[in-house]
């Protein structure tokens, strides 16, 4: 018989977003502690897992397995995106902070998950790439202000800035999204560690 305990909650966690934002290289910065700038492009669906350490009822350490769906955003993948989002716990919405368009096309991810009727699932606006938005030959970096109108629109409540080659707000953003599912679904726990 074996010593390791299973997770004591498994959430799926989707990652929608252009092609080429970072989706990727979000996912392999948790999991692996890795960045490469030169992240080949997701075919159809990768998945990643991740535990994250958690603090239940009566001080018992535990632990909750994030499965990580990281979906290709090429035109040719989005049929399958029916499959992808199933069961979706939590979500997060990105875009490049240095490419207003990526920004403009999270208005498709936003109408499918509509047309599918997946509102109440939990999501976090992400940003990526901040470690760039300083380089003055982005003449597309996105202005806060527009950035502040999009999340309005959407109603959406959780927006960070995220660099995976800086490792810049990573775990934080995994850390919000999980305890936003934790909360929605009203399952008992004491804390993330």
């Amino acid at each position: 018989m074996s010593d390791i305990k299973q997770p004591y909650f498994i959430f799926k966690i989707c990652i929608l977003g252009h092609a080429a934002v970072g989706k990727t290289c979000i996912a392999k910065r948790l999991c692996f502690n890795t960045f490469s700038a030169h992240t080949k492009l997701t075919i159809g669906i990768e998945f990643y897992t991740f535990d994250l350490p958690i603090i239940i009822k009566n001080g018992e350490k535990t632990y909750v397995r994030l499965s990580i769906w990281d979906f290709g955003g090429q035109e040719q993948f989005k049929k399958l995106f029916r499959y992808y989002i199933n069961g979706v716990n939590g979500i997060f919405m990105v875009f490049d902070l240095t490419d207003l368009q990526t920004l403009i096309n999270l208005d498709f991810w936003y109408k499918q998950l509509n047309e599918r009727n997946i509102f109440d699932s939990p999501k976090i606006v992400l940003g990526t790439k901040y470690d760039l938005i300083d380089k003055e030959h982005k003449k597309n970096k996105v202005d806060n202000l527009i950035i502040e109108q999009f999340i309005t629109k959407h109603e959406e409540k959780y927006f960070y800035k995220t660099s995976s080659k800086d490792n810049y707000n990573i775990l934080l953003v995994f850390k919000e999204l999980t305890e936003q599912i934790l909360n929605k679904s009203q399952l008992d726990y004491e804390q993330l560690i």
